[in-house]
């Protein structure tokens, strides 16, 4: 089946990020260690339901505060935890001009309420995008397919007309058991020749 439709990670995509710097930042706040401060951050039940957007920015730093003896207002956590992205494009935007001409683009994230706001304010990447598919905001996670089936919805195509492209292979696996032709992300040339190769059109678009 021909590609009417285009979908997009976000992180590792199309904004790189790097958490060092904010964990850092963090853990000059505590007085626990540095690895105490991470296996309480990145618990997986306090993290999930955070992106899933079942807990608020608010609850998530009091939780922190609480557990980690975080000593940063919320304001200061706000900032230090939208220290993470790094200026600019991983794919150049004359990709996303030639794309978004021909096909409708979704943008499909797995992502916490702080971070989208952040995002929407700084870069205007998100203005490509017809459609927002924020786990925050659908409150599921990828690879879990229920956000998938609202990308589906979004984009009012078939899963087989569909083109995903994300930086984690599970969530690729995941897109692929739905039908969706899924492409895990490496660089803008390899994304480049698997769009062509799906026979997506990019027009006068060319790769410098």
């Amino acid at each position: 089946m021909k590609i009417e439709a285009l979908l997009f990670d976000l992180g590792k995509v199309l904004i790189n990020f790097n958490f060092e710097p904010g964990i850092q930042a963090l853990h000059s706040c505590c007085s626990i260690s540095r690895d105490q401060l991470e296996e309480i951050l990145w618990d997986e039940n306090w993290i999930r339901r955070y992106e899933r957007g079942e807990i608020s920015t608010k609850e998530f730093h009091a939780y922190l505060c609480e557990t980690a003896d975080l000593k940063l207002e919320l304001p200061q956590f706000c900032e230090t935890w939208s220290s993470v992205f790094v200026p600019g494009l991983m794919i150049s935007e004359g990709l996303l001009e030639a794309l978004k001409q021909r096909y409708p683009l979704i943008l499909v994230s797995n992502t916490n309420e702080l971070h989208v706001e952040f995002i929407r304010a700084n870069y205007r990447v998100l203005d490509y995008f017809d459609h927002h598919v924020f786990s925050c905001e659908v409150r599921s996670l990828k690879p879990e397919p229920e956000i998938f089936e609202h990308a589906i919805a979004a984009a009012r195509r078939p899963p087989e007309a569909l083109f995903f492209t994300d930086d984690l292979e599970e969530n690729i696996v995941a897109a692929r058991k739905l039908g969706i032709h899924a492409h895990q992300f490496v660089s803008e040339s390899r994304l480049i020749e698997s769009l062509q190769e799906a026979g997506v059109e990019l027009g006068d678009f060319v790769h410098r």
